[in-house]
C-alpha cells in the first residue's frame, strides 16, 4: 500500500543522528516508565521530545505505520490517523513466548508482566492515559482468536477508506505540529539552553513558545533556532525572564 513501516529501530536511528547519547537513551529507556527524577530530568525531557518529534515527522508524510512509542496517544485527535491496538489473553501470550524464547511458564509470565507494567507506566506517565482503555483506539484485534491473515485483510480494507478522512486542513495541522515538536526537541537538546517548564505547541494559528529564560543570549539563540526550523510560520513568543 506504499506505507513506510516505522518500528523502534527507525526511531533509534533518527535519535542517533542527533547524537549517539540519544540513541543509547532510546535503547535503555524505550517505553519504560520514568522515575520521578527522570520525568523532570533535563536529558529525559530532551529524549521524549526527540521521540515525539520523530513520530510527528513520520506521521506528517501521511503514509506511515508507526508501531508503539505512544504514537496513538500523541496523535489521538488527528482524524486521518487510524489508531489500532492488538492484544491477546495472557495464557496465549505466555505460550507464544515459551515457544519463541524456549523458556518455562514462570519465566514467560514474569517477563510479560514486567513488559506490560513498563509500557502502561510509560503511557500513564507521559500522556496521562490508560493503555488498555478501548476509547483510545479506533480498532481492536484479539490475536488469540483472529488470525493475522484476517486482521491484515480487515486493516487493509479499513485503511483504504480511512485515508480519505484526511483533509488539506488536517494534514497542514499535522505538519504545523511536527514543526513545533521539532523546534521543542531542538531547544530541549541544545547544550547551551536550559529552559525550565518549556512549552512549545501549535495552537492552530501560530507556534507558541512558553517558558523561563535567564539572559538575553538565550532569547537570541531561541529566536535563531526558531528561524532555522520554522521560518514560514507565525510564532508567538511568551518567554519571560526569571525575576
Amino acid at each position: 500500500m506504499g506505507y513506510e513501516f516505522v518500528d523502534k529501530s527507525c526511531i533509534y536511528a533518527r535519535l542517533r543522528q542527533t547524537g549517539e547519547k540519544w540513541g543509547r537513551m532510546a535503547e535503555e529507556l524505550d517505553e519504560e516508565r520514568p522515575s520521578i527524577w527522570e520525568k523532570y530530568d533535563r536529558e529525559y525531557r530532551g529524549f521524549i521530545s526527540l521521540v515525539e518529534s520523530t513520530i510527528y515527522e513520520y506521521a506528517a508524510t501521511d503514509r506511515a505505520v508507526i508501531l508503539g512509542r505512544g504514537s496513538a496517544f500523541l496523535l489521538h485527535d488527528m482524524p486521518q490517523v487510524l489508531k489500532v491496538r492488538m492484544f491477546a489473553p495472557m495464557d496465549v501470550r505466555i505460550e507464544r513466548l515459551m515457544q519463541k524464547e524456549n523458556v518455562d511458564h514462570k519465566t514467560a509470565r514474569e517477563t510479560l508482566e514486567k513488559i506490560d507494567k513498563s509500557r502502561s507506566g510509560y503511557i500513564q506517565s507521559i500522556y496521562g492515559k490508560q493503555m488498555k482503555d478501548v476509547e483510545n483506539y479506533d480498532m481492536l484485534f484479539n490475536t488469540g482468536v483472529q488470525t493475522y491473515h484476517q486482521i491484515t485483510e480487515n486493516l487493509v480494507k479499513t485503511l483504504e477508506e480511512w485515508h480519505h478522512r484526511g483533509t488539506p486542513e488536517s494534514l497542514q495541522r499535522l505538519k504545523d505540529r511536527a514543526l513545533a515538536a521539532k523546534l521543542k526537541a531542538r531547544i530541549l537538546t541544545h547544550p547551551d539552553l536550559f529552559i525550565p517548564s518549556l512549552e512549545i505547541f501549535h495552537d492552530g494559528q501560530a507556534i507558541v513558545i512558553k517558558g523561563v529564560i535567564h539572559n538575553p543570549e538565550e532569547s537570541r539563540l531561541i529566536q535563531k533556532l526558531t528561524h532555522e526550523i520554522a521560518p514560514c510560520l507565525s510564532v508567538r513568543n511568551e518567554l519571560h525572564y526569571r525575576e
